[in-house]
């Protein structure tokens, strides 16, 4: 069946971040176990496991909605590592309040694991009704007016460049998409060069 032209959705799955996440945090756990190791290191190892890898697991596991691209808007899914913290759940922007969508570097949880993966904020208009929650500035993303709650590493997921461009040019022709840095990186689908199917635009 192909795609819908008014609607482009992904969901949590396996990826390569996922895999290379559970990795790092698994050797050292089975280090702690396994070896002679201090107290600290023991309590510390399952902590930062369950904390870091479970939830990625379990969205993989549900295979819950993590972006979402109607006539309505963007739906921005719960970020699993976002679970015990502030603006864990999912984010509806419709199309009125947005000002445009960003594409950058550095869209890793907590910003040391997946330094250099890609994420994906939405630019709310001047003056657009605040978020339920996270309106404090998305602290990796260049592009201004991004705020934390409607940012998102695309980790467990991927992005296609190009039908996201292609729904956006169909549904919001004014809504552009910067390219503040992605470049050739894990979880994102599509040509390496923004002004082949975004408009490119640079943050002050």
């Amino acid at each position: 069946m192909p795609p819908d032209p008014g609607c482009y959705e992904e969901r949590y799955r396996l990826t390569f971040p996922v895999v290379r996440g559970f990795a790092f945090s698994f050797v050292p756990l089975i280090v702690a176990i396994f070896s002679h190791q201090t107290l600290p290191w023991l309590v510390l190892s399952p902590v930062a496991f369950v904390l870091a890898t479970v939830p990625w697991l379990v969205a993989v596991a549900s295979r819950k909605v993590a972006f979402r691209a109607d006539m309505a808007g963007i739906t921005l899914g719960a970020d699993p590592l976002s679970w015990p913290f502030r603006h864990a759940s999912a984010v509806f922007v419709p199309w009125s309040d947005a000002g445009a969508i960003a594409l950058y570097t550095g869209g890793g949880p907590f910003g040391w694991r997946y330094l250099d993966d890609p994420g994906i904020g939405i630019q709310r208009r001047p003056g657009a009704p605040a978020l339920s929650r996270g309106n404090r500035p998305a602290r990796r993303c260049p592009v201004p007016g991004v705020a934390a709650g409607g940012a998102r590493p695309i980790t467990a997921w991927r992005l296609d460049r190009d039908r996201l461009a292609a729904l956006t040019a169909a549904v919001a022709p004014g809504i552009p998409i910067i390219d503040a840095g992605t470049g050739l990186h894990q979880g994102v689908d599509g040509p390496g060069q923004a002004s082949t199917v975004t408009q490119t635009e640079h943050a002050d």
